[in-house]
């Protein structure tokens, strides 16, 4: 039932260990983000969320991740479709 995916490209206020923890914990403890990672370049954060359809995500992106106090811009691109998806690298493939 969750049609729809999401990644959200965020940038937080203040660049620091305890402002990125903070933003860690409040977007882990949101069922609808499915991955996250600390980034560099334009975004601090990306994020991917899984939802039911667009008023899912309006929800969970105005309710939960721009309630995040430090996050001061987020921007969305969705997926139309999955074109390749292997998930992760088993750890056998570095032996």
């Amino acid at each position: 039932g969750l049609g729809l995916t999401a990644f959200l490209g965020l940038k937080v206020d203040g660049h620091s260990r305890e402002v990125s923890q903070q933003v860690e914990q409040a977007l882990t403890a949101i069922p609808a983000v499915v991955a996250c990672w600390l980034v560099t370049g334009d975004d601090d954060f990306m994020v991917e969320v899984a939802v039911r359809d667009l008023a899912d995500y309006e929800r969970v992106l105005l309710d939960q991740i721009l309630a995040i106090p430090a996050v001061t811009t987020a921007h969305t691109t969705f997926a139309i479709r999955t074109v390749l998806s292997h998930g992760p690298v088993p750890l056998t493939h570095w032996r």
